[in-house]
């Protein structure tokens, strides 16, 4: 009763007739899966890389083991949405939802934590030793102990909410409707002509629980007093260097929470105005309910809903990227100019998909069968742009990310700028250039790198 055929047929189908409008909801819910799911890989790359490092700093391990999280909390988010899962698979896949609860948990502990890093207190000193692999684990099951009541009080479905579960084959036809946890969906769902499209097509509606967004707000507003604090330090100075801290590392963690909050907080304000405006979601408020389809409530809460997790995933990508610059760039090699590259490459592809689509979708409102126009007349100059368009997103990752260099590429400027310093590299001077690079383990690509800034501070 659920066969939308194959998986690539079912993605083409449903990404291939995207509007931006409520009838484009199952592409923008996969949409959102997936980019939860690409983050969530990374950022777990990022942490493993600092782990990697070599650097046994308990700080260091301390923010390897939030980004770990962050990448799990990102990749299981809004993973119910990544595929057309059968109701079977579905009541598998939601247990993702209370285990997105403890890690929650677990992050706004550590990252509460990571502040004793920057007290030299016996207190805070203490605290700093949860980050050791032998106690962590102290902080998962706390978290899951303080979930548990409520699961147990109230249940799953009762705590976070239940799942609505639609199949429907054709338009203006009965689908067929289930709830995951078995409650009464109470209506008989309908399938849209809105939607008809994608059809056959399987729609997943998340609804509140009562413990939803007090949970949200417990794992939320501790992050501002942090955010705050690392904002205050940046801006003092000489505490930092009284204490031995690194300013350019206290700046660039600020401004991964300050992003971070400022995202979460978002994300929040969203989900309360949407509760506050039209109630709580349930499972009888979808698109597909006779009484419902057509209310401005429920399309603004089925649309809401996906930005909101989209708004939390970003937040980890950021962050992701901003703690390992401010962890790796006086130890890795190049680490500061790839997470860079990075950073204005998916900036781009982002800013230039998100310009075809809205391009297209206006000229197909106005122009039956006009979309490829659009996307021609944003595409051109996109392209012919590319350059000074790229250089305002590498200005603004080189300010969010400034120049690092480790302690051998320092050594290595100061070596090439005492043979550059009458402008010309002889051959002698070249042999001693790569045989000193080849001794600070700096490669040929990194070296010309180098050499260029030098280069153009001494012109």
């Amino acid at each position: 009763m659920s066969d939308v055929g194959s998986p690539l047929d079912y993605y083409i189908r449903v990404f291939s007739n995207f509007e931006f409008s409520v009838s484009g909801i199952f592409a923008l819910n996969h949409t959102v899966a997936i980019i939860g799911a690409i983050t969530g890989l990374f950022v777990v790359g990022l942490s493993l890389l600092i782990f990697r490092s070599g650097n046994k700093d308990l700080k260091n391990q301390a923010i390897g083991m939030i980004l770990l999280i962050e990448g799990f909390m990102a990749f299981t988010l809004g993973f119910y949405w990544i595929y057309p899962f059968s109701l079977e698979g579905l009541q598998s896949v939601i247990w993702l939802r209370p285990l997105a609860g403890i890690t929650g948990l677990t992050r706004m502990m550590m990252m509460v934590a990571l502040v004793s890093f920057f007290f030299e207190t016996e207190w805070a000193k203490r605290i700093r030793r949860i980050f050791e692999w032998k106690r962590v684990w102290i902080l998962p099951v706390v978290s899951f102990l303080i979930i548990l009541y409520p699961l147990l009080a109230y249940g799953v479905d009762g705590a976070i909410g239940d799942m609505a579960h639609i199949y429907c084959a054709e338009p203006s036809n009965q689908g067929v409707g289930n709830t995951v946890f078995g409650s009464e969906l109470g209506y008989t769902p309908v399938c849209p002509e809105t939607f008809a499209a994608t059809y056959p097509a399987i729609y997943v509606s998340t609804s509140t629980g009562q413990f939803t967004l007090p949970i949200v707000l417990i794992t939320s507003l501790p992050l501002v007093f942090v955010a705050i604090f690392m904002a205050r330090l940046a801006r003092n100075p000489e505490l930092v260097d009284a204490n031995g801290y690194n300013l350019d590392e206290i700046k660039a963690l600020r401004t991964g929470f300050l992003v971070k909050v400022g995202f979460m907080l978002g994300a929040v304000l969203l989900m309360i105005a949407l509760a506050a405006g039209f109630g709580l979601t349930s499972p009888d408020m979808t698109l597909f309910n006779p009484e419902t389809s057509d209310n401005t409530g429920v399309m603004a809460l089925a649309v809401g809903g996906a930005f909101a997790l989209l708004m939390n995933i970003l937040s980890t990508l950021f962050q992701g990227v901003i703690f390992t610059y401010a962890i790796l760039k006086h130890e890795v090699m190049g680490i500061d100019e790839r997470l860079r590259k990075g950073f204005t490459a998916t900036t781009f592809a982002g800013f230039g998909a998100l310009s075809l689509l809205i391009a297209s979708e206006a000229m197909e409102s106005v122009i039956p069968g006009g979309g490829l126009l659009g996307g021609l007349i944003v595409g051109v100059p996109l392209i012919a742009l590319r350059r000074p368009i790229l250089r305002i997103f590498s200005n603004l990752s080189s300010t969010l990310m400034p120049e690092a260099h480790t302690t051998q590429e320092l050594q290595y400027l100061e070596v090439f700028a005492a043979a550059n310093a009458d402008g010309i590299i002889n051959t002698k001077e070249r042999t001693m250039l790569d045989l000193q690079a080849k001794a600070f383990g700096i490669n040929e690509a990194r070296q010309h790198y180098l050499e260029g800034l030098g280069s153009a501070e001494n012109p």
